[in-house]
This record gives structure tokens, sequence and C-alpha cells, in this order.
């Protein structure tokens, strides 16, 4: 048997560094183009989020409606001076009037809170209901007023009022978008 000779030539430094940049330029080509996927991935991903939240919107505003034109076919709420004499103030709303001015208020301060927390998209949330949030605010302040009073907060929301807070800013922020 012949003996077998294997002659390597000697690799110099400037050839390991040249294999080494290569593969660093494979390896970084290849981070590129995940970081470029991941991107398009996460844009549908906050896309489809957006979406399942509207449709979700979308439903709990349909589940108000009827409440909504109770309301809207409602007369004043009270009578008398809530800020300087709450005990003499009278409420002029039926029962059912109430009962629909409680459901729609708690459904407008969930939403509105979705929409000021950046939970859904302001931007179409704002177009889909922004006019319906002025409205109602308008129709209902009186009642939130009167739910503060009762509840040993102040009136405005300046001034510290907490109940439906989300409700009155959104329709506050919808309504300066108006402008």
């Amino acid at each position: 048997m012949e003996s077998l000779e294997v002659v390597l030539n000697p690799l110099d430094w400037d050839g390991v560094s040249a294999i080494t940049s290569v593969l660093m330029l494979l390896i970084n080509l290849f981070l590129l183009i995940s970081v470029i996927f991941a991107y398009r991935t996460i844009k549908e991903e906050v896309k489809n989020r957006d979406s399942s939240l509207l449709i979700w919107a979308m439903d709990e505003m349909s589940k108000i409606k009827p409440d909504m034109h109770v309301l809207k076919q409602a007369g004043t709420y009270g009578k008398g001076n809530l800020a300087t004499a709450p005990e003499d103030y009278c409420v002029l709303w039926s029962s059912d009037e109430l009962k629909a001015a409680h459901r729609v208020s708690i459904t407008l301060q969930r939403l509105a809170y979705m929409a000021m927390s950046g939970l859904i998209s302001d931007e179409h949330f704002s177009k889909m209901w922004g006019p319906t949030f002025i409205s109602t605010w308008a129709k209902l302040k009186p009642y939130v007023h009167h739910l503060r009073v009762q509840n040993d907060e102040p009136m405005e929301l300046d001034d510290g009022g907490y109940s439906r807070n989300d409700f009155e800013r959104y329709a506050l922020h919808c309504k300066a978008l108006e402008k």
C-alpha cells in the first residue's frame, strides 16, 4: 500500500478574514430579510387587531341603538340648579329613560376608554362614531353631572369629576376634531 500524503497550503489570515466576511454578509442579509418579513407580519397583525376591535365596537353600538332611540325621544333631563341646590333638583325622565341612559353611558364610557387609551384606532373610530359621541354627550351631560353629584364627585371634569370621564373626554375630543 502506498502512503497517502495530504499537503495543505497554509491558509493565511487574509483568507480567514475573507471567508468570515462572506459568512457575515450572508448572515446579515438573512437577518435583514427576517426583519422585513417580521415588520410586514406585525403591520398586518395590527390591522387585524384594529378590525377585530372595530367589529366588537360595532356590535356594542348596535346593542345600544334602541336605548339611543329612547334617549333621542326623551325631553329635558331635569329642572332646578344642580350646582347650587342639588337637593331641590328634580329628574323629569322616566325609569325607562334612566335605564337607557345608564346602559348607553356605560357602553360609551367603555368604548371611549378604548379609543382614548389607543386600543382602538382613533382615526377610524372618530370617523365612524364621533358625531354619535358628540350628540349623545350633549343629551347625557345633565344625567352624568347628576350622577357625579350623587356620588359626591365634582360635577365638572376639570374639577375632578370621575364618573363617565372617558365618555366626556372623547366627546370633547371628537368635537375638537370637527373644527
